[in-house]
């Protein structure tokens, strides 16, 4: 432990406790990622911290684009300076998503397990942003196996996509009782998972489906269609925030699925 911490030195403007640290993706043009999750989080009048796993320019699905993984080495430092420098004191949450290759699952896995030796109620979330149905996947497929190694295994809830879902269990994903199964596999005890965008309904909504140690609940919210990308961020930073709040899981999910459907409506709509 440093001998001059955060919470001694005087020279921080914003001296709120932290109530979670959100770890993935940033770009400086766009709304994945850490900017979509912070925004979140912020809104809701909660202070995180946020840690990149890759800096990019914008979306990778533009014709230029510039950037890269954080270094190894700037990534554990600056986890390991948080920790050690008291950073963390108050967390409740950790939310991690995209990860730029497989190392990454490991180190923060580490570093996780650190934490939760000092603070041993604080809840990991891992948001395995690996791909979607339309785009296939869009990190190394290595990344999948290293999610499942390293950091499932100290989560208590996950919520990955139909296609995610089928990349952490190597199953056939392609109904509810295939989908139950497979979540289910994943779930730790006393755990979740909300697998998203596990169906659509004859009444064009999308269902998500919530599963724990009680069973499975399906919850649903207007299906609105879009291209545009970070649904997933805003999903698993609402259900943060609702936890956070004290909600249940089941609770959460269904508000994360009208923030979802309001953010697309709000993008489909907007003038450009």
């Amino acid at each position: 432990m440093s001998d001059v911490t955060v919470l001694t030195s005087g020279w921080e403007m914003d001296r709120r406790p932290v109530d979670a640290v959100v770890i993935s993706s940033q770009v400086a043009y766009g709304a994945v990622g850490n900017t979509a999750t912070v925004r979140v989080l912020t809104e809701a009048g909660y202070r995180c911290v946020h840690i990149p796993t890759v800096i990019l320019g914008t979306l990778p699905h533009y014709d230029r684009l510039h950037g890269g993984p954080l270094p190894d080495e700037w990534l554990a430092g600056i986890l390991d300076d948080l920790l050690e420098l008291d950073a963390l004191d108050s967390v409740k949450y950790v939310l991690v998503g995209y990860l730029a290759h497989p190392e990454q699952a490991r180190m923060i896995a580490s570093w996780f397990t650190r934490l939760r030796d000092r603070l041993p109620d604080v809840r990991l979330v891992v948001d395995p942003a690996m791909g979607d149905d339309d785009v296939g996947m869009y990190t190394e497929p290595a990344v999948a196996a290293s999610y499942g190694e390293h950091l499932l295994p100290l989560a208590a809830g996950l919520t990955p996509n139909r296609f995610e879902l089928g990349l952490l269990t190597d199953a056939v994903v392609d109904d509810a009782a295939s989908i139950a199964e497979a979540a289910s596999r994943l779930c730790s005890p006393d755990g979740w998972v909300i697998v998203t965008s596990a169906g659509h309904s004859a009444d064009d909504s999308v269902s998500n489906l919530v599963v724990t140690d009680a069973g499975c609940t399906t919850v649903e919210h207007a299906r609105i269609t879009t291209h545009a990308k970070g649904a997933g961020d805003i999903f698993a930073a609402t259900v943060v925030v609702r936890l956070l709040a004290g909600d249940s899981v089941e609770k959460a999910a269904e508000f994360a699925g009208i923030a979802v459907a309001d953010a697309i409506r709000s993008a489909e709509t907007a003038p450009g």
